[in-house]
């Protein structure tokens, strides 16, 4: 894949498969933000909250029982109502073998997007197409460019930056990217590619990669 067609490919699964060895963080959370482009079409509470326990579990919060207490009720609701949205939820968390959890891989994301597309409409509806479209442009948003690695220069982490970058993953307060924009080239940060990134129309998620760089995640 050269540059130009990973800027705009838009068959998400192309990507995962192009993606080198990859944040587990960052492929769940990439999970996670396709099943929260479809929202409002996972009708059951218990598969919404798995979907949060996953996020959090990311991050590396909550607990092993947490985890499982939350795999089994969504198991109960994709078993009282077998739909695409609700599996995608499912399949956000990790899984047990021989009572391990299991890591998160492409495989892992790649059923739970085929999942969130199927919600969308039928398989190579243009629905479902314009789904995968979204996705790949979340992948481009969490992963960036890997034909242009980025490094931040510390001198841009200045307390502004770093406060209102924590501000906007924790409260997912990603319209304010612009302002992000701002307060970074007041910092001195002469990076076009983060700066357009900032300014441009997103889609921006947790895991977004100038938020990740900013805040020092992986």
């Amino acid at each position: 894949m050269t540059e130009k067609q990973w800027m705009k490919c838009k068959e998400p699964s192309a990507i995962l498969h192009f993606l080198d060895k990859q944040s587990k963080r960052k492929l769940r959370l990439f999970a996670c933000a396709c099943c929260r482009r479809i929202w409002n079409w996972i009708m059951d509470g218990r598969c919404k909250w798995a979907v949060e326990v996953a996020e959090r579990w990311a991050e590396g919060e909550g607990d092993y029982l947490k985890v499982e207490k939350a795999r089994v009720e969504a198991g109960h609701g994709v078993r009282a109502m077998d739909q695409p949205p609700l599996w995608a939820a499912y399949y956000t968390l990790p899984s047990t073998i021989d009572g391990n959890l299991t890591n998160f891989d492409k495989g892992n994301a790649i059923t739970v997007m085929a999942h969130a597309s199927s919600a969308a409409g039928d398989v190579d509806g243009p629905e479902s197409i314009e789904e995968k479209g979204q996705q790949a442009q979340l992948l481009r948003d969490i992963f960036g460019n890997p034909f242009r690695p980025i490094a931040i220069d510390p001198r841009w982490l200045t307390s502004n930056v770093v406060e209102l970058s924590r501000a906007i993953y924790d409260e997912r307060a990603f319209e304010k990217m612009p302002i992000l924009a701002d307060a970074l080239m007041d910092a001195g940060c002469d990076s076009d590619e983060i700066i357009a990134h900032c300014r441009g129309d997103g889609p921006h998620v947790r895991g977004c990669w100038v938020v990740d760089l900013l805040t020092g995640r992986e």
